[in-house]
């Protein structure tokens, strides 16, 4: 069986491209505008990932029956909401949405969001494991526990170990779309992230290039060089 991905929207356009791309892709699809339907389709024990717009009357609503449902399955929640709606797109948050996208926005970026988490089980580098459905993450078979930023830094970081991101680009990837994040604020969340993962006697796993931004990896041997040069 194909695993499932329902589109909760009465917007004829955005759901039929949706269903061409994400059937297209190999995923099933199961379209529905009502928002009791939304939550009877997510039920099904196929379904992995969830779009939910909120022009849906209800969706809020429906999005935190899902969650309530999600203990035991691996549900991922992107919702779509219009531009203004910002207390809309906080409301879902509040529900327990993963995403939050604000109109207009490619139906790629949607895509990409529901099949990236939808597919994704596990994530390792090291020895940091993330179980991306479950929301959980280990170290050296600890477990850590972080803020919903946090883990969605982690989870980008993991996407792409070895890569330097800057900070405008960890913010289009890691916050809810619509809403403005200064770029130092990702310093801050970043060091919340360190610490966060920090086991004594272990290296920081978090890797930072100055003046372009952070990833996760390990340190290069000109950048080790080039930190000796500069200690006094």
């Amino acid at each position: 069986m194909r695993p499932t991905i329902v589109i909760g929207s009465g917007d004829g356009d955005l759901c039929f491209i949706a269903r061409h791309l994400l059937e297209h892709s190999g995923f099933a699809t199961s379209l529905q505008s009502e928002a009791n339907d939304i939550v009877i389709a997510a039920r099904q024990d196929s379904v992995c990932a969830l779009l939910i717009d909120g022009r849906v009357r209800n969706a809020v609503s429906a999005c935190a029956q899902i969650c309530d449902l999600r203990a035991g399955s691996a549900i991922i929640i992107v919702a779509l909401v219009d531009p203004g709606a910002h207390g809309q797109g906080l409301a879902f948050l509040n529900a327990g949405a993963d995403e939050v996208f604000t109109r207009p926005v490619p139906p790629s970026h949607l895509l990409r969001a529901l099949m990236m988490q939808g597919t994704t089980q596990r994530l390792r580098y090291g020895d940091i494991e993330m179980d991306v459905a479950a929301r959980r993450v280990w170290r050296a078979d600890c477990p850590v526990y972080l803020p919903r930023i946090e883990f969605a830094i982690l989870r980008y970081f993991l996407l792409q170990p070895d890569r330097i991101s800057d900070r405008r680009e960890i913010i289009r990837q890691c916050w809810p779309s619509g809403i403005y994040v200064d770029c130092k604020t990702v310093n801050v969340h970043i060091g919340r992230l360190r610490r966060c993962l920090r086991i004594e006697g272990a290296p920081d796993p978090i890797r930072t290039v100055r003046g372009i931004g952070y990833g996760i990896g390990s340190v290069s041997l000109p950048e080790r060089r080039a930190r000796w040069r500069t200690k006094p």
